[in-house]
């Protein structure tokens, strides 16, 4: 105990500093967000301390400790009502509410979610990239808007690198279906 009166008494700085990184830790590890508050103070402390003004102690380890508790009672707002589930007094609000995003809903009509073909590989269809690669076998790799894609030709067996293409449709989701803008 000796030993940490004499640091207190060299450079109680660092102590509170290290008190402040113990507890932003130990409200990292519990995830709780109310240790923070310990930090806070023992922070806020240091920095009292750097700027040379001495409280003593028992002065700063009351701040301390009112800073601490009075962070964590604040944060845990006891008297704050907390949500809850409907009760019969808020029955015709809740009903009231639902109606009217029922009828919203039923004025604005929600489009079907985008299929495979209509989603991110859908917005291709139509665009010009260039192969990267040779095609063999009517496959090969294109590049469009900055992205590699697998590609199958339409109706041809090989095609050299960096020819223009035109995406003409999406197979499987995900391999874009070409053809050869050099042909006639």
């Amino acid at each position: 105990m000796q030993t940490l009166q004499d640091l207190y008494a060299q450079n109680p700085f660092w102590l509170w500093l290290a008190v402040g990184a113990v507890f932003v830790a130990l409200d990292i590890a519990i995830g709780s967000g109310k240790l923070i508050w310990g930090g806070v103070a023992a922070a806020a402390l240091a920095f009292v301390n750097l700027a040379s003004v001495r409280l003593g102690s028992m002065v700063e380890l009351a701040l301390f400790a009112v800073v601490l508790v009075g962070g964590i009672v604040l944060s845990s707002m006891p008297w704050k009502a907390r949500p809850s589930a409907a009760t019969p007094h808020d029955d015709g609000v809740v009903r009231k509410t639902a109606k009217r995003r029922a009828q919203k809903a039923a004025r604005k009509e929600m489009p079907e979610p985008p299929t495979a073909d209509e989603g991110r590989t859908g917005r291709l269809i139509g665009r010009i990239g260039r192969t990267t690669s040779d095609f063999a076998n009517g496959v090969g790799r294109v590049w469009i808007d900055g992205t590699e894609w697998g590609a199958e030709l339409d109706g041809e067996e090989a095609l050299p690198a960096d020819t223009p293409v035109r995406v003409m449709g999406v197979t499987g989701g995900v391999r874009l279906h070409v053809r050869n803008l050099m042909i006639g």
